[in-house]
């Protein structure tokens, strides 16, 4: 499944984003992975996800996201759901260029069983068509 929180900044995004992935981490189900572009958000996230700052690593773009996102992956088949946060800020692409990217993250979320929650900030009346599916 993937689902994506979509709107202005400040909306509420990032706090529902959290509230999700703390829940799912009290499930014990799987694993849980938290992606943002900084370490404002991990004392707000529970011990048992892993949290990543994006920024200490050399992804750029969205081609270089999904590789991350395909490692993280291949190295733990226990992983549940993964959360990213500010992804057109992550990637510094249009959110209107990002529909490879979504193809690539709907085969790996049905292939491997995994959630992906992502947050983009926009204004509605310039969502891509693509999105539509995902948007919560």
């Amino acid at each position: 499944m993937i689902r994506v929180f979509y709107g202005e900044k400040g909306m509420g995004k990032t706090g529902k984003m959290i509230e999700m992935a703390n829940e799912q981490a009290g499930n014990k189900r799987g694993d849980v992975v938290f992606i943002d572009y900084s370490n404002d958000l991990i004392y707000k996230l529970k011990h048992q996800i892993r949290f990543t700052n994006i920024s200490d690593y050399p992804v750029a773009g969205s081609k270089a996201l999904s590789a991350f996102i395909c490692g993280i992956v291949s190295q733990n088949y226990d992983i549940e759901g993964i959360f990213i946060d500010g992804l057109t800020y992550i990637v510094k692409e249009e959110i209107s260029t990002l529909e490879e990217f979504f193809s690539v993250i709907e085969t790996l979320s049905k292939q491997y069983n995994i959630n992906f929650i992502f947050s983009i900030n926009g204004k509605r009346e310039n969502m891509p068509g693509f999105l539509r599916p995902y948007i919560e």
